[in-house]
């Protein structure tokens, strides 16, 4: 009977190894799902219409100006690293925006 046990007692290990094996593989695979979402949201913002968000970065610009805050657009632009519009990187045309934006509250 000691044998029986013996062999028992290693099968039993091995499932337990295969189970913890098992679940390394999904843990593997949650994380290689998620680095592919976030690659794929990467994917969206890059088809995002650049000139499309450069108009409406300068719209909100010249709006601004018109309001008398010259300076402060000059300023933001310069927070940026550009003297003018076209200098700035466009993955920041979004943040420029709101800062703009929020430049006469």
């Amino acid at each position: 009977m000691s044998v029986m046990n013996g062999l028992d007692l290693k099968i039993k290990e091995a499932e337990n190894q295969l189970n913890q094996t098992h679940e390394t593989i999904r843990s593997i695979r949650q994380l290689l799902s998620s680095n592919e979402n976030e690659a794929s949201c990467e994917d969206r913002q890059h088809k995002r219409d650049i000139q499309a968000d450069k108009e409406a970065v300068r719209g909100m610009l010249d709006k601004q100006a018109s309001k008398g805050l010259t300076k402060e657009i000059k300023e933001l632009l310069k927070k940026f690293g550009a003297e003018k519009l076209s200098d700035i990187n466009p993955d920041d045309y979004e943040d420029l925006y709101y800062s703009a934006e929020s430049l006469d509250k």
